[in-house]
């Protein structure tokens, strides 16, 4: 059964082989004794934790969502992501999300929170809207959920103003100034390859504190999918990672008037969280692809008071 094909149930399994004709049926079934009882650091130990989640699999448990979230939460100075996007994917030739789709709530009141609180600057680069690679159709392959910058930044500034009913315009406008970065991904001729589509970004990246970083699967857009990554805590992997791939992409990527802060206050009012009306080939195709939920509609859904 094809990938794109909808299922009325919670969860599709996808077993693959490899190699092909060599690899067993399944996995052998993990038995806690074939680990080490201790480990000896060598010097060039790397400290790696692990991060994953089973999807719509289970009902609720998501456990690398909240390695996640701790992991910014954790911020004391700067997080620079590259993600896709933090948008749920939106009807096409709109910024409406499509049915059954929203914004990740509680990775966005942390960036709210730690920027606010404590002045945190963050630093996203996202793919450039409706980034189709090839001649692939947008329901097969979309890099770029349809959110512009503005966007972003203006969910995250309505979210301190919803959250902290202190901040007065001037100081969120300072955040913006001050803080707050986001660019579209981009080489150094633009943000468009030599055929005129534009780049997308894949990556589900971030660095905090110039310390330690995660790289995986997990977009930060809510999507309910089997995910695996890891977290590397270690200062001098993380500094070169950003010599060799943050640093140079910032370095052609970033452009103030992406995130033009006349832009994000003047949108704060815009209402980004109704759902549109999808084309009749649209909702099955998402759900196929993973994007949108099939089966607990609410596993991001926190406590409220926890979010305050």
């Amino acid at each position: 059964m094809p990938d794109w094909m909808f299922m009325p149930f919670p969860s599709r399994v996808t077993v693959s082989e490899y190699p092909e004709g060599k690899a067993g049926i399944f996995p052998p079934q993990f038995a806690k004794s074939v680990l080490p009882t201790s480990v000896k650091k060598e010097d060039d130990h790397v400290p790696v934790i692990t991060m994953g989640r089973p999807g719509a699999m289970y009902y609720k448990d998501r456990p690398s969502d909240d390695g996640i979230w701790a992991m910014l939460e954790s911020a004391q100075t700067i997080v620079r992501l590259a993600l896709q996007d933090l948008g749920p994917v939106c009807v096409p030739g709109t910024k409406l999300p499509l049915p059954g789709l929203k914004w990740p709530e509680k990775t966005i009141n942390v960036l709210a929170s730690i920027l606010w609180e404590r002045g945190v600057d963050v630093e996203i680069i996202l793919s450039n809207p409706g980034s189709i690679p090839g001649d692939l159709p947008m329901t097969e392959a979309c890099y770029g959920n349809g959110w512009s910058c503005v966007d972003v930044a203006a969910e995250i500034i309505k979210t301190i103003k919803d959250k902290y009913p202190e901040a007065t315009d001037s100081d969120l406008r300072k955040k913006v100034q001050e803080n707050l970065r986001i660019s579209f991904i981009r080489q150094a001729r633009g943000n468009k390859y030599a055929n005129g589509k534009t780049i997308g970004m894949h990556a589900k990246h971030f660095i905090v504190d110039d310390v330690c970083f995660y790289i995986g699967s997990q977009n930060l857009y809510l999507c309910d999918l089997a995910e695996w990554g890891v977290a590397v805590d270690d200062e001098a992997s993380t500094k070169k990672i950003m010599e060799e791939y943050w640093k140079p992409m910032w370095e052609v990527s970033y452009k103030p008037e992406d995130c033009d802060v006349d832009q994000v206050m003047d949108s704060l009012e815009i209402d980004r969280h109704t759902p549109g009306e999808a084309p009749p080939d649209m909702p099955s195709a998402a759900a196929g692809a993973g994007v949108m939920p099939v089966g607990a509609q609410d596993y991001y859904d926190e406590d409220k008071e926890e979010m305050k």
